[in-house]
């Protein structure tokens, strides 16, 4: 903000040089009333925002990722360059805008006060004027006025001066009147507020008191060329015998008066030379309409103009600015969180019994908080390209916006280890949890295949006591038959190879979690192999 005060001052000071130095120029060729406008051009540029920026530094998420390690090397740098005594506890710049607001205001309002209480005398014992009434603007006679002024933006007033029965003949008074009803026309109470505000703001600036001179003579002139536009020879001579008359000393900046300009020379050379010409004005007026764009354009924030100006402050800036010692590049370490491993039981037998409690599941290791990255006072340096050379850079501001980026990255690392550990130690239960389900699924397989089938077993050793059924040390069901033909071997064997199949095919279609994978493909590689000794055996 400050930055684009800094950059207004200067280029509508610019500004108001340019008109100064072109408003005789186009006066004489296209009418006073064209040069008068020239002066919105200084007026509007105290009221231009920046422009786009084409070229703009570098977005915080494109800065260099050892961007934490730089702004702990510049609060170290800074902390052993810096000594906090002898640093001044002065901010200079907020100081300075202080002034220059404060002055701003004491100027503007003095000059308020002024202008109302001159009026005010002016009205209380004024003598109104009916017959002189026109356009809404009264018309009324004061014995504090010493010449013909016009006074009042919602209250439209002209004041005459007491005497002016004797001082003036009836065209010098019906052309004076005249002169002042036009500036309410005009709104030039109006612009004389304005160019006020735009002065309190330049109070320390003497081009911009000269330009306001400038700027009140040139409005006397466009307004005397719009009465005199289609004046006779004696109107003329007229006119010109009551401006002499009305002469008087300055009155207030926001007032205006018919002989209270400055270069009453200028203006009565004017009204013998000057003749209205319609062609000349449309051309003066698309003229000017062009210069006030183009110098609105040129001397934009961010205009073609000001990147001169922000390259010598860049210049400044670099030179001025503590140089951070440099540090070599590093990536920043990921948060790691030390994955849970399910661990599955070994054989059904080690499995705990039905309605036991669950084992607490192993718990992740917890993940240290990231240091906070100390704050770096004052500026922060930042490398940039070749086509950012010309670009603005608010240092301060990046500051802070690292800073927060910083914080807000360790408080999302934060939360993601926590959400990872909550994660890890429900998956770790589930899958102790699905390990043991998958342990007694194939352990009720495979008594069910025994189940299923005990008229083969029986058909099979019918006279013999050597039938014996135990589990394996994966959980299978093993059917050892005595005294048996081959053949009924055979088709035992073929029995129980489909009944472990069929187990197999429903524990392997229960596989849908990865947790619970190993403690799956355990129980499911004990099926193979006593399926694959089955097949083997004669």
């Amino acid at each position: 903000m400050i930055g684009w005060a800094i950059e207004t001052l200067i280029a509508s000071t610019l500004l108001m040089l340019a008109v100064l130095a072109i408003r005789g120029p186009v006066s004489r060729h296209f009418g006073p009333h064209i040069a008068y406008g020239l002066w919105l051009l200084p007026a509007l540029r105290m009221l231009l925002p920046p422009l786009p920026q084409t070229v703009v530094p570098a977005p915080i998420h494109k800065l260099p990722a050892n961007v934490e390690a730089l702004l702990a090397a510049a609060a170290a740098f800074r902390t052993e360059a810096v000594d906090p005594v002898a640093a001044s506890p002065i901010d200079w710049p907020l100081l300075i805008a202080c002034l220059w607001g404060a002055g701003a205001l004491t100027f503007l309002g003095w000059h308020i006060w002024s202008y109302r209480r001159f009026v005010r005398r002016a009205l209380v014992e004024a003598t109104q004027l009916p017959r002189f009434d026109r356009d809404g603007v009264e018309v009324c006679a004061s014995p504090m006025a010493r010449g013909p002024f016009a006074a009042g933006i919602f209250l439209k007033t002209v004041v005459l001066p007491e005497d002016y029965r004797r001082r003036y003949e009836r065209d010098e008074l019906r052309l004076a009147i005249e002169h002042e009803v036009q500036h309410h026309r005009r709104c030039d109470m109006s612009a004389n507020f304005a160019a006020l505000v735009v002065l309190a703001l330049h109070w320390w600036n003497p081009i911009a008191h000269f330009a306001h001179r400038a700027f009140r003579v040139d409005q006397e002139l466009a307004c005397d060329a719009v009465v005199l536009a289609r004046a006779t020879p004696d109107e003329r001579h007229a006119y010109g015998s009551a401006l002499l008359k009305s002469a008087c000393d300055r009155l207030p900046v926001a007032a205006c008066a018919l002989g209270a300009g400055d270069d009453l020379k200028r203006r009565l050379k004017m009204m013998r030379v000057y003749r209205w010409n319609e062609r000349r004005a449309r051309v003066g007026s698309m003229i000017a309409a062009g210069l006030v764009g183009g110098g609105l354009m040129l001397t934009a924030s961010n205009g073609i103009a000001a990147e001169t100006s922000k390259k010598v402050e860049l210049q400044v800036r670099t030179a001025l600015a503590p140089v951070v010692p440099a540090v070599a590049p590093t990536a920043p370490a990921p948060v790691a969180v030390a994955p849970v491993a399910p661990k599955a039981p070994a054989s059904p037998h080690a499995a705990p019994a039905p309605g036991a409690p669950l084992p607490p599941p192993s718990v992740a290791a917890p993940v240290a908080p990231v240091a906070p990255v100390a704050p770096v006072a004052g500026l922060f340096t930042v490398s940039w390209s070749q086509d950012q050379d010309d670009a603005f850079v608010d240092t301060a501001a990046i500051n802070r916006e690292v800073q927060q980026s910083v914080r807000e990255a360790q408080r999302e690392a934060m939360e993601a280890a926590r959400d990872a550990q909550r994660d890890a130690m429900e998956a770790a239960r589930d899958a102790q949890r699905d390990a043991m389900e998958a342990a007694a699924e194939a352990r009720a397989s495979a008594r069910e295949a025994v189940r299923v089938h005990p008229a083969v077993i029986n058909r099979s050793c019918p006279n013999t006591k050597t039938i014996a059924i135990h589990s394996d040390d994966g959980g299978n069901a093993v059917v050892r038959c005595g005294a048996m033909s081959p053949a009924e071997r055979a088709k035992m064997r073929k029995q129980l190879i489909a009944s472990l199949e069929q187990a197999r095919s429903s524990v392997a279609a229960s596989l849908n979690d990865d947790w619970a994978r190993r403690a799956r493909e355990q129980a499911l590689a004990s099926i193979d192999r006593e399926i694959a000794r089955l097949k083997t055996e004669k």
